[in-house]
Order: C-alpha cells, then structure tokens, then sequence
C-alpha cells in the first residue's frame, strides 16, 4: 500500500512541474520561434520554388530562341521579310521581359540572407545568355536594315537605269525615224510627163530645151521611191527624156495597153545612174 502511495505521489508532482513549465513564458517564447521558423522555412521553400520555376520558364524560352535562330537566319536570304521581322520583335520583346524577371528575381536573392550562391550563379548565366542573344537580334536587324538600304539603293538604281534606258530608246527611235526619214528622202525622186504646152503651164520647162534646174514645183510632179520605181507608162505614141539621165541607164519601149491604146513604157535599167545627176524625171509626149 505504502508502494502505491508512493508512486501516485510522484506521478502528481511530475503533473504539477510539467503544468508550471508549460505556462512558463520561456515555453511559450520557445514555441512561437518554432512556429516562426516553420512560416520562414516555408516561405523560404515557396520562394526557392518560385525561382526555380522562374529559372526554367527563362530556360525554356532561350531554347525556344536557339530552336529559332537557324529558320530565321535562312529566311533572311528569303523574301520573307516582313514575317522576320515580326518574329524578331517578338523575341526581343520576350527577352526584355527575361531579362526583367531575371533582374527582379537577383533583387530578391540578393536581400535573402539565406546561401544562394549557386541560385545566383545559374541566374548570371542566364542573363549573359540573354544579352548574346540581343546581341544577335541586333546584328539581325542591322542586317535587315542594312539589306533595305541595299535595296532602295538598288531600286533607285533601277528606276535611274529604265529611265535612261527609256530616253536611250526615245534618242534611238528619233535618230532611226531622222535616219529613215533621211533615206526616204535620199531616195525620193520625182517624175512628171506631158505635151510642152502642159509642161510650160506647170513651170516644169521654159522650153523644149531648157528644163527648170532650181526651184522645180514639186507638186507638179509624181513623187516615187527610186528604190521601187522600175517602169513608167505613159499614154503617148512618143517620148522623150527631157532631164539629164544617162541614156544607157534606161531603155523607151513604144506599145500597146490591153485596149490597144499606144503607150511608151521608160524602164530604168541602172536606177544609181539613172538619178545620179538629177532627182527629177521631166518627159515630153507627143
């Protein structure tokens, strides 16, 4: 019995002496720093979560970029240069906004006291990687900026060639029309026939002997291309040449026309000789 007294006695001081530390205000100051370090380590654990995700979204995205910049490099040989460029704002635009979360992210680390050195050094890779990459977009862009001065250049290049070109065709096409015009009128003859009184009306002779030499009225005549005047008929039992004309550079040829009619046919047998002396063909018909 004297056993049993003495165990429930003990058993009641050790419930009184945990009683009296329990309401102790060093107890209470020890548990509410366990409860803070709990709330500090899981906020350190959310805020470590936080910069890894962050990390491996900026990860992503420059593998996104490294995937892209062998299409974007081979499209700028292309003509596709408005899709480029639209793509190549986007990424810039996508990196800016890394860089940003990358710079706010150091912020944080860098105000923690807790050891990140290995958090910050992933985050510095990162942003080195991020500045080649804006270095590339860059050199991109000059490059597209570059390729449209070259363009314009070459444009106006050309505009410069088709005009002269065009003012080339112009001066030709007026040098060949002159030249043609020349020929026509090297080769330009003039032939008139006729009785000596219809002759003399029209001022082509003063006489049977004496033919006009200057100031010949042209609108008397039958203006002809020597090139294809071959032969001339003329309604007549008779003819006579007029003008001076080599006689051995054509032949008269006296007949008759499907009705019976007499007519005289003058075929010009040398055409360089026949007018190397004078244009203008004048023949008496009797």
């Amino acid at each position: 019995m004297k056993k049993v007294f003495t165990i429930l006695s003990v058993a009641l001081v050790a419930l009184v002496l945990s009683s009296c530390v329990e309401s102790s205000k060093k107890y209470q100051a020890l548990l509410a720093e366990k409860e803070a370090l709990a709330v500090e380590n899981q906020n350190l654990e959310n805020e470590y979560n936080t910069t890894i995700g962050i990390i491996n979204e900026v990860e992503n995205n420059l593998q996104a970029i490294r995937d892209a910049e062998g299409m974007l490099t081979v499209q700028q040989e292309g003509s596709e240069r408005d899709q480029i460029v639209s793509e190549l704002l986007q990424i810039k635009e996508k990196m800016a906004e890394n860089r940003a979360r990358l710079d706010s992210l150091n912020d944080v680390l860098a105000k923690s006291n807790r050891n990140n050195g290995n958090l910050r050094a992933q985050i510095k890779k990162l942003q080195d990687q991020i500045a080649e990459k804006e270095e590339m977009i860059a050199g991109l862009q000059a490059q597209i900026v570059e390729k449209d001065g070259k363009i314009a250049d070459l444009n106006t290049q050309v505009e410069t060639l088709n005009t002269d070109l065009n003012n080339a065709n112009t001066e030709i096409e007026n040098l060949s029309n002159q030249n043609l015009a020349q020929t026509d009128e090297m080769n330009t003859v003039y032939y008139v026939g006729g009785k000596l009184k219809e002759l003399k009306e029209k001022g082509v002779i003063l006489s049977a002997k004496k033919v006009l030499q200057g100031d010949v009225p042209t609108e008397q005549f039958t203006k002809a291309d020597k090139r294809e005047l071959n032969t001339i008929v003329f309604n007549t039992k008779k003819a006579v040449v007029l003008s001076t004309h080599p006689v051995e550079s054509y032949t008269l040829t006296k007949g008759k026309d499907a009705e019976g009619n007499k007519i005289v046919t003058l075929e010009i047998t040398n055409p360089e000789m026949f007018w190397k002396v004078t244009r203008y063909l004048v023949v008496l018909t009797k």
